[in-house]
């Protein structure tokens, strides 16, 4: 039970911030999760377009806008700044609202220490940080002793003798004791054990294409033994981003210079902590000079910026009370470049005496920006902007696009030993303390690489080109793909509801309103299962090539509308259409529908040397089931080495899939036209005769739906008693409908809707098949049964009516085709005149 809580009781707000989920809580206020780290360590929120990181700070939540970076803190913070509906709350209103979201949160019931005085706060522990030290200890040592177990042996070089490191280097006393055998399970890795000053703080596993590190603070840094051996003096510390890098750059270099060296690597971008830890490495070593070896790209100079702000000779230490402390240069000039996806920027602060001096350095550093922009030849480059100026302070941040970040560089080299000048005398270091050794390629261990391949220096830099341009490349298909990525991601609704129309295109079914005679969507249904079987599988196969079949050929090109007739003439009109004589229906100046056509498929490869193109696209013609021929590829190569072929395709007009067959043609022609990647270099030749031919004959053919105006095909208007008669005069014929039912799952010998219905189709006069039946994990039951009746069937009024009812009961679907349902109508609606007829008969007779 949670203590009382005693207005503004200054102990609450920490428990505010220790007890409450923060994410929970932000969820409460409708942002969603977007993203989350594999160990749970941040979470990424939105809403309205507001993104928020939220991570942990000792041991409370803390979040930030990304898009404002004032706007961070606690649960604290968070709801002054978002409470009231966005209008901010103060802090009793705080307090308020957290102290609901408490009593009512779903976590579990927590225990709240007791109120204490507040002449007690001074001396009350927010927590024990002893034990907290030994349980990250204890997690350390537990992930520590995972990977290298209890013998820290190197005991598999693998992966070392792959990446061209020698025997001899890995045998150097430089080395010895810092590079094992993580293994783990069946899995061996190279890992490098990364110390600080309390001892081993961290792992990094390394293997053909695997790279990790221990989710532990990045506070140690992989560091070798001197290469004359330990406890000898030190004269050089060559720091690299990863320790691949400084074996590489030993065995490469060590030889013709055998200075005294330590090797550091900091496993890609150095943190503050490791920044501050080589500084102590040099304050206990002494050395003469530090080797920035990072790799020659946008990033290596960055961190080698940094390098040489933070970075100074050994410091001496002088007392300061009862203890001892190092003893810090001035700064007159301060420099930390920092880097985004396409900027690189600096930002320098000059510290002076007065704003005359203060003015005189920004000059200084103004015409030299100025002399740089001014030799390239594409213009300024470099972006100076004065972001603040006082008495005593001036700060300034240049910018660059990533690929010039080396002219900051530059800069930072002139800052550095602008600042050596601008010291006591006393305080000025060596000259040449800091040195850049770049390699010839982009990192070290590739120049080891191009070394042992027998290149010398020229060739390695022109290798190291070409690799450049092939990065470039590989970076901009990446771009290319994300944006591609992005505008998939953007369609998958619409492209998944466009599948769902396909998928029900293809199996025929679609459910219709049986009692609105106008609906006008395209209906296919299927006399078995086996005839829709096999159809199905023709449309997938056609659909796998990117074929592009008759339902988008429907919509695409739709019917003329004809004159407008009101509802009761077009029903008339269609029963007129469906049983007039098919001369007086189909009139198409074609020729002869049985002549066989040609048209000719032209496929161009898109690169040179390549073939096959045609090929594929002749063999998924000739494997789709329908009834065009194709005949052998014929091709030439161009100049260029361009393959390109062309083959036969022959038809008739008078196939029943000759619609599909226009599909197929017609939307291929027209996507390799609006540039679909997919039909580049395709097309389809033919004669404009033939062409519109087939599209005449696609129009007439039995699987486009009938639901189009016919009214131009009709002599005269018949009337209701010239459609009653034709339809019960007429010789009357089979038809099928499936009839789906979905309802909550019902117990055994319970009757539910699917029986229902099928007791009132029975009783109708029409016939029932046996109800098939499944229930789904939600507990919904589906269920189906097939139904059959003659139209030339006594009860047809009963049943068309039955069937309508079922079509507009809620959970029912009843799936026909539109013509059988049009037709079941129609001759009801007959029988319906002719009663009325006959009873008026009798009654004036």
């Amino acid at each position: 039970m949670n203590a009382p809580t005693r207005e503004n009781d200054p102990t609450e707000l920490d428990r505010f911030k220790r007890d409450i989920d923060l994410v929970d809580y932000a969820e409460r206020q409708g942002y969603q999760v977007k993203k989350e780290g594999k160990r749970g360590d941040w979470h990424q929120l939105v809403k309205d377009g507001e993104v928020l990181i939220v991570t942990r700070k000792d041991d409370h939540q803390v979040y930030l806008n990304t898009g404002d970076d004032r706007d961070k803190g606690s649960v604290i913070d968070f709801a002054k700044t978002r409470g009231n509906h966005g209008h901010g709350l103060n802090l009793g209103q705080v307090r308020q609202q957290l102290r609901e979201y408490l009593n009512d949160g779903p976590a579990p019931s927590r225990i709240y220490a007791a109120p204490v005085d507040v002449s007690r706060l001074s001396a009350l522990p927010v927590g024990d940080p002893d034990h907290e030290r030994q349980q990250q200890e204890d997690r350390k040592t537990r992930l520590i002793a995972e990977v290298l177990g209890v013998n820290k042996e190197l005991t598999d070089r693998t992966y070392l003798h792959g990446r061209g490191i020698t025997e001899s280097t890995i045998d150097s006393p430089a080395f010895q004791g810092r590079i094992f055998t993580a293994q783990q399970n069946e899995h061996k890795n190279t890992a490098f054990p990364l110390y600080n000053e309390q001892g081993l703080a961290s792992v990094e596993q390394k293997n053909e294409h695997y790279k990790s590190l221990l989710p532990l603070p990045k506070n140690g840094i992989w560091v070798s033994h001197p290469t004359q051996g330990k406890d000898t003096p030190v004269e050089r510390v060559v720091v690299s981003e990863s320790a691949i890098d400084s074996l590489s750059h030993y065995q490469l270099k060590h030889e013709k210079d055998p200075k005294n060296t330590i090797y550091i690597a900091t496993s890609g971008t150095p943190t503050e902590a490791q920044v501050a830890l080589i500084q102590r490495v040099i304050d206990k070593q002494e050395p003469k000079e530090i080797v920035l070896a990072n790799d020659r790209d946008a990033g290596g100079r960055q961190f080698n910026m940094n390098y040489m702000n933070e970075l100074h000779p050994a410091r001496p230490l002088i007392p300061v009370a009862d203890q001892e402390a190092y003893k810090e240069a001035s700064r007159p000039v301060e420099w930390h470049a920092t880097s985004d996806k396409y900027h690189t920027a600096l930002k320098v602060s000059y510290h002076h005496d007065s704003a005359e001096n203060g003015a005189a350095q920004v000059q200084q550093l103004t015409d030299r920006v100025v002399k740089m922009n001014g030799i390239g030849e594409a213009g300024p480059t470099i972006e100076l902007e004065v972001q603040r100026s006082t008495e005593r302070e001036t700060v300034l941040r240049l910018s660059v696009a990533r690929a010039d970040t080396a002219q900051l560089e530059v800069i930072s080299q002139e800052l550095y030993r602008q600042r050596e000048q601008l010291r006591p005398e006393q305080e000025r270091g060596q000259e040449a303390f800091i040195r850049v050794d770049y390699p010839q390629a982009k990192d070290w261990n590739r120049d080891l690489e191009l070394t042992a391949q027998g290149m010398n220096a020229e060739q390695i830099r022109a290798q190291a080109v070409l690799d450049e341009q092939q990065r470039a490349a590989e970076r901009e298909q990446r771009r290319q793909e994300q944006q591609q990525r992005q505008a998939q991601s953007e369609a998958q609704q619409e492209r998944q509801e466009d599948e769902k129309r396909f998928t029900q295109a293809v199996m025929g079914t679609a459910v219709a309103d049986a009692g609105s005679p106008d609906d006008s969507r395209p209906f296919r249904s299927y006399r078995s299962e086996q005839e829709a079987a096999e159809h199905t599988a023709q449309f997938v196969h056609a659909k796998d090539a990117g074929l592009v079949l008759l339902k988008e050929y429907i919509n695409d090109n739709p019917p003329p509308t004809g004159r407008k007739v009101d509802e009761a003439e077009q029903e008339e009109l269609r029963g007129r259409a469906r049983y007039a004589a098919p001369t007086a229906v189909i009139n198409i100046p074609t020729g002869s529908s049985a002549e066989e056509k040609t048209a000719t498929w032209k496929i161009d490869e898109v690169t040179a040397s390549t073939t096959g193109r045609a090929e594929a696209w002749k063999e998924i013609l000739d494997n789709s089931g329908y009834s065009m021929r194709t005949s052998e590829v014929r091709s030439t190569i161009d100049e260029q080495g361009i393959r390109r072929a062309e083959f036969d395709m022959t038809y008739r007009n008078d196939q029943p899939d000759i619609a599909i067959i226009h599909a197929i043609v017609t939307n291929t022609n027209s996507r390799a036209e609006a540039g679909n990647e997919k039909y580049a270099g395709v097309s389809i030749a033919e004669s404009e005769s033939d062409r519109a031919a087939r599209q005449a004959a696609a129009e007439a053919a039995a699987i486009q739906s009938h639901n189009r105006d016919r009214s131009q095909d009709v002599a005269e208007k018949p009337t209701h008693s010239d459609n009653a008669a034709a339809r019960l005069g007429a010789q009357g014929s089979e038809k099928q409908v499936i009839i789906k039912v979905d309802e909550p799952a019902t117990t055994a010998g319970e009757r539910g809707q699917a029986e229902a219905v099928k007791a009132a189709i029975t009783s109708s006069g029409a016939k029932a098949g046996e109800i098939q039946s499944t229930t789904d994990a939600e507990g919904i039951r589906h269920s189906e049964m097939k139904v059959s009746y003659r139209t030339d069937q006594p009860e047809i009024g009963k049943i068309s009516q039955t069937l309508d009812a079922v079509a507009n009961q809620k959970g029912s679907q009843v799936i026909e085709h539109s013509s059988d349902r049009a037709e079941r109508k129609d001759i009801s609606r007959g029988q319906e005149i002719t009663l009325k007829r006959t009873r008026t008969a009798e009654i004036t007779r």
